[in-house]
């Protein structure tokens, strides 16, 4: 993946969307495993390795910015 969107101006805008994200299907996968369906367990682990990812992203990109 390109990092190029690290030096935007609305680089922070980026990365909590990308939060916002994981976060939506985290909870939506607990919501879903909590009343109804099995398979929301499966969903809410997508968005706990979801959610990792954006960390690694957003410590990635203030590392770049730092160096910068």
């Amino acid at each position: 993946m390109d990092d190029n969107a690290a030096f935007a101006s609305n680089w922070r805008t980026i990365l909590a969307v990308d939060v916002g994200m994981g976060l939506a299907v985290l909870v939506g996968g607990i919501v879903l495993a909590l009343t109804s369906s099995g398979w929301g367990w499966l969903l809410a682990t997508v968005g706990a390795i979801y959610l990792f990812f954006a960390g690694g992203r957003i410590a990635k990109w203030r590392r770049l910015r730092r160096e910068m």
